[in-house]
């Protein structure tokens, strides 16, 4: 559907440029579409950037093809002087974007073998009618809030399960059945959301667009903690007592786990959690002191994981946490 609203545009566009370049009498009006299709991008801020820069470029190329063409003539060799000074200087500046464009506007100065007053204004006006009427229909771009809100979604119940898993195996001896085949369905959504959260954020030229980019981010950091976390459980030899409560604790967060959730609450159960443990019993053997170790780091990883959601939750302002999370 992105693709065939891109393509429509672009014939669309295309079409306008060249029929309003034709009415007002403009030389090589086709180039004027022409324009119109390099102009049209994914998203509207790369639409108008490059829009900015190919006007920069032209103004560049002006100057260029003036003193070059009026001095030695419209033949091969000033236009390829121009070109190897417009390219490289475009590329030195990072203009890029408007080489291939201004070089074939050039080459009407060439066809023409003028670089009057009149050829110059025709130039501009096909690159501004082309530019303009590509910026102008590319304004519209569908909302993809809903596609983040649908993989947002997915994020979360991937999370619960994860860690629904690693509550069970924490209680369990038998751990060769815990693999972390688990952890790539979450990846995947991660990476899927945060391409909608950037496209989002290149649509959306007024308003704050950044929340979803930074909850995109928050879950990714939260993704490489619980990878670790996992590393830790399935290299334990035993089940201690205190992996009981620290289990429930992790089904606790799996069962809170939301957007609108600041995870204060869960970070006071953390805190409960670790002076119980301070004040259980010391291990008496080797293997059972090893693995109290491992629980220790587990829930002081948990407490990570909590702590980067809080840190989001805190830095968002009363006007994002209004508009994302009522």
């Amino acid at each position: 559907m992105k693709k065939f609203n891109k393509v429509s545009k672009i014939a669309v566009g295309s079409t306008l440029a060249i029929l309003l370049a034709s009415s007002i009498g403009l030389d090589y009006s086709i180039s004027a579409g022409i324009i119109t299709l390099l102009t049209i991008q994914d998203t509207k801020k790369e639409t108008i950037f490059i829009s900015l820069k190919r006007i920069i470029a032209f103004l560049f190329a002006t100057i260029l093809a003036l003193i070059l063409f009026s001095n030695f003539g419209f033949t091969t060799i000033p236009f390829g002087i121009f070109l190897f000074l417009f390219v490289g200087g475009c590329s030195m500046v990072k203009l890029q974007d408007g080489i291939a464009m201004n070089s074939v506007l050039a080459t009407h100065y060439i066809l023409s073998k003028s670089i009057s007053i009149h050829m110059i204004t025709n130039e501009a006006l096909l690159l501004f009618i082309g530019a303009g009427i590509g910026t102008l229909i590319n304004l519209y771009m569908p909302s993809n809030i809903k596609q983040i809100r649908e993989v947002q979604e997915r994020i979360e119940s991937d999370l619960r399960k994860i860690l629904f898993r690693m509550a069970y195996f924490l209680r369990e001896a038998d751990k060769s059945e815990y693999k972390d085949h688990c952890f790539t369905p979450l990846q995947e959504d991660i990476n899927l959301g945060l391409t909608y959260a950037y496209t989002n954020m290149n649509n959306t030229l007024f308003q704050e667009s950044e929340y979803f980019i930074r909850y995109m981010e928050m879950r990714k950091h939260q993704l490489q903690i619980l990878t670790e976390i996992y590393k830790k459980i399935i290299s334990l030899h035993s089940v201690p007592k205190q992996a009981l409560p620290i289990s429930q604790f992790i089904e606790s967060i799996a069962n809170s786990l939301a957007e609108s959730n600041n995870a204060k609450g869960l970070l006071q159960l953390e805190d409960n959690l670790e002076d119980e443990y301070r004040q259980s019993s010391l291990p008496l053997t080797r293997e059972e002191f090893e693995d109290r170790a491992v629980l220790y780091m587990i829930l002081k990883d948990f407490k990570m994981f909590l702590l980067v959601k809080e840190q989001f939750a805190d830095t968002l302002t009363k006007d994002q946490i209004q508009k994302y999370w009522s």
